[in-house]
């Protein structure tokens, strides 16, 4: 009987989220959940779940907050705005939300949940195996106001995959990076809780 270490050729390490995962990925869309309901202080809490190519754990990208309101009570230019309008833009979406800030598709008609809406008319033939047409970055963030604890966090903003949309990405990840508004957790540090208050964590406090 042999005593030497048993450890496979194709065993893949890196499979639990680590850094091959990590960084600038190639994504497909997995999924749209609503979950604007379940929290007072948002007008938005929409999560996109995509799967990393070559990774069988799914990732959550969170689209949320409140707009920014004029004295009227109609909705202005915010960080809000521009996150939803990114992510529809790049889906091929034409709708929005109207000056109330609820959500209706390019002819004005109201859509009672844009989960479904999304589910139904902008995920790809095989969802379970999703075409990786987008570009996301994830990254380990470290705990605002518990340090020890490290979240993977992908930033709230996709773009295509292709040399266009790769390039555009990683110039804007990069000069969040060098405003210091993407902070990224240390070398070595790893995944030990989630939060549970449902509070935008990483990128998704940004105005960017």
């Amino acid at each position: 009987m042999s005593n030497t270490p048993f450890r496979p050729d194709d065993l893949d390490t890196a499979s639990d989220g680590g850094s091959k995962f990590l960084g600038f990925v190639p994504v497909g869309i997995v999924d749209y959940e609503d979950k604007t309901d379940q929290f007072d202080w948002a007008d938005l809490y929409l999560v996109v779940t995509l799967k990393i190519e070559g990774s069988q754990y799914p990732n959550e990208m969170k689209i949320l907050g409140s707009y920014d309101r004029e004295p009227n009570g109609n909705i202005k230019t915010c960080s809000l705005l521009k996150k939803v309008y990114r992510l529809f833009d790049v889906l091929g979406f034409k709708g929005g939300p109207d000056v109330q800030g609820k959500m209706v598709d390019e002819d004005g008609t109201p859509i009672d949940n844009i989960a479904t809406f999304l589910n139904q008319n902008f995920l790809g033939d095989s969802p379970l195996e999703p075409d990786t047409k987008y570009y996301a970055y994830v990254y380990k963030e470290q705990g605002k106001k518990d340090p020890s604890k490290v979240y993977t966090t992908t930033y709230p903003r996709l773009t295509l995959n292709n040399e266009k949309g790769r390039a555009e990405l990683e110039s804007f990840i990069d000069f969040l990076k060098s405003k210091n508004l993407i902070k990224e957790a240390p070398a070595g540090m790893t995944n030990n809780s989630t939060p549970s208050n449902g509070m935008p964590v990483g990128g998704t406090r940004t105005q960017f």
